[in-house]
């Protein structure tokens, strides 16, 4: 005969193995260092997520960007100058593309747009970014725009107030509205 004391033992057992099953699940699903697992899907690509500074190896001397997944994506070089970092941008179908910009130039915009990366129009509020990379986000026409972030984080000034500071990531992410 069941009793209520046994119903909820049975349920408290129940849950414990319930709870005890998600977190192996979600244990299963990361490497021993926390990070994902790779994608081993050749014809689908593992992507950086660049809302994170983590995603990237910012050091002095960059070499190469490391991604969530461990895999290795080398910058692509441009520019020449003096001063470098690291740009990246994430497209409409949120591919990354990564590079080491070289310039002389004093704020991020002015080097972006001396390399041909980013173009807009100049209005009394700065530089309204509107190709980057050759794709154009424009809110009216497309309902989209470009979000400009510093370290992971969307900055709080334009791209053509921002100074550059070596070891530091910018990035632009196409948002659609």
């Amino acid at each position: 005969m069941k009793t209520k004391a046994n119903d909820k033992t049975g349920a408290k057992t129940k849950t414990i193995l319930l709870l005890a099953a998600i977190i192996l699940m979600l244990t299963a699903a990361c490497s021993p260092n926390g990070n994902p697992i790779p994608n081993d899907n050749p014809n689908q690509s593992d992507n950086i997520n660049p809302s994170t500074s983590d995603n990237l190896n910012t050091n002095d001397n960059i070499e190469n960007v490391d991604s969530v997944d461990s895999a290795e994506v080398i910058p692509i070089d441009i520019g020449e100058g003096a001063i470098s970092f690291i740009f990246e941008v994430k497209n409409d179908k949120e591919d990354i593309t990564v590079w080491k910009v070289h310039t002389n130039e004093e704020t991020v915009g002015a080097a972006l747009l001396g390399v041909g990366l980013i173009d807009g129009t100049v209005s009394a509020m700065g530089l309204m970014v509107e190709y980057v990379d050759g794709l154009r986000a424009d809110f009216m026409e497309d309902n989209a725009w470009w979000a400009f972030y510093i370290d992971g984080e969307m900055a709080m000034q334009g791209v053509d107030d921002t100074e550059i500071e070596e070891g530091t990531l910018y990035a632009f992410i196409f948002t659609p509205a």
